[in-house]
């Protein structure tokens, strides 16, 4: 029984550290296991061990692996970026390194075409994308 018991906290420790869901109906076969084994002889909890652990996967893994499943990354395409106007989310400051835009729901790293200090709420047109980051403009102010 303390084999078996042994057996389940290794697998659900395996679990704790690893990052997929795979491990714990390892752990939890090795405790139905440890069960049985008061009223069995080792290979038939051998085979509970094998059978229930065959069991679990198939019963959740499906369920598991759409809790974890994630978004696939939105594809965008760089030119369609390219001339639209952006919102400064954060100051833009090409000495010190900062600035954050917000373009179609995307926050892009900006810099300024000119060297000039653009403002948190300010609106940019997007002249160029350079690597991850965004070429702006300040966009005048219409009146």
């Amino acid at each position: 029984m303390t084999g078996w018991i042994i057996v389940g906290v290794v697998f659900l420790v395996l679990e704790i550290i690893s990052p997929t869901f795979f491990y714990m109906w390892f752990g939890i076969a090795g405790f139905i296991s440890a069960i049985s084994s008061i009223w069995l002889d080792f290979y038939w909890q051998l085979a509970i061990f094998v059978l229930s652990s065959a069991i679990l996967l198939y019963l959740t893994r499906p369920i598991a692996k759409k809790l974890h499943e994630k978004e696939p990354p939105k594809k965008i395409h760089l030119d369609e970026i390219i001339g639209k106007e952006a919102l400064v989310i954060e100051r833009i400051d090409n000495s010190a390194g900062k600035g954050l835009v917000k373009v179609d729901g995307d926050i892009w790293r900006a810099f300024s075409s000119d060297d000039s200090i653009i403002e948190k709420g300010e609106k940019v047109r997007v002249l160029k994308v350079e690597g991850a980051h965004l070429v702006v403009e300040k966009m005048e102010v219409e009146r």
